[in-house]
């Protein structure tokens, strides 16, 4: 049976604490949630994980925000299943297991959770809790990129770059930088100042370069200043 989350989200007392969260109280916010939490309701349990993430409301507690977190995700919530893959891909609370977060993110994936289907991609490109698998990697990359995940994109572009599990192809890389950086991510506006300063699936254009340069600058994108002043040696 599919993840039904409209139903849960009619509980009262999730409301009242999704309205006391609105009005930035936290104290009430975590009161409300934990009634519901203790209700069984999985979306109660995700928001009261993300206070004891936080501290916000509460004393931050990172193995009690794992607990609701693993409870909301063992009843199906998607959202949860990647956020215990989260933690222990990181050991941020937990034992760092690369096993136990493939698991989950495979579960969320499975679930149809876009950021679940991208950080499933990255343990097959990287080989983490799974052996490496750039075919089927790319394939998720695709599959999270539809579904509108700019990081997926953007990783999308670099398996084309190099060639890994598709075939090489530095023009369909280059549209795939284009649009994770149209869509605002830091990364490949930086990535894309570098394809036209080298020419690299596209004609080289030292002043689209330079543009893109700045922009990434003025996004707090680190390691960008030797590149201006490369493309300004370059025009001079």
């Amino acid at each position: 049976m599919a993840y039904d989350s409209a139903s849960y989200m009619k509980d009262p007392e999730l409301k009242a604490g999704l309205d006391a969260l609105t009005a930035f109280d936290f104290e009430g916010a975590f009161e409300h949630f934990s009634t519901s939490a203790a209700d069984g309701n999985p979306e109660a349990q995700v928001r009261l994980a993300k206070l004891y993430f936080s501290g916000k409301g509460c004393s931050a507690s990172r193995p009690e925000a794992l607990k609701c977190f693993m409870k909301a995700a063992r009843q199906g919530n998607p959202s949860a299943m990647n956020e215990v893959a989260l933690m222990f891909y990181t050991g941020n609370g937990v034992q760092k297991s690369a096993d136990k977060a493939f698991e989950w993110f495979e579960a969320a994936a499975s679930a149809g959770y876009p950021e679940g289907i991208y950080n499933l991609g990255c343990m097959y490109e990287r080989g983490h809790g799974v052996a490496v698998d750039y075919a089927h990697a790319c394939s998720l990359y695709e599959k999270a990129s539809d579904l509108g995940v700019d990081k997926a994109t953007f990783c999308l572009a670099h398996m084309y770059h190099n060639g890994y599990g598709v075939d090489k192809d530095l023009r369909k890389a280059a549209e795939l930088c284009k649009k994770a950086a149209d869509a605002g991510l830091g990364e490949a506006v930086a990535d894309m100042g570098i394809i036209y300063l080298d020419g690299d699936g596209v004609p080289q254009d030292l002043d689209k370069a330079l543009q893109y340069f700045q922009k990434a600058r003025n996004m707090g994108v680190p390691n960008v200043e030797g590149y201006i002043d490369l493309v300004h040696e370059k025009m001079a």
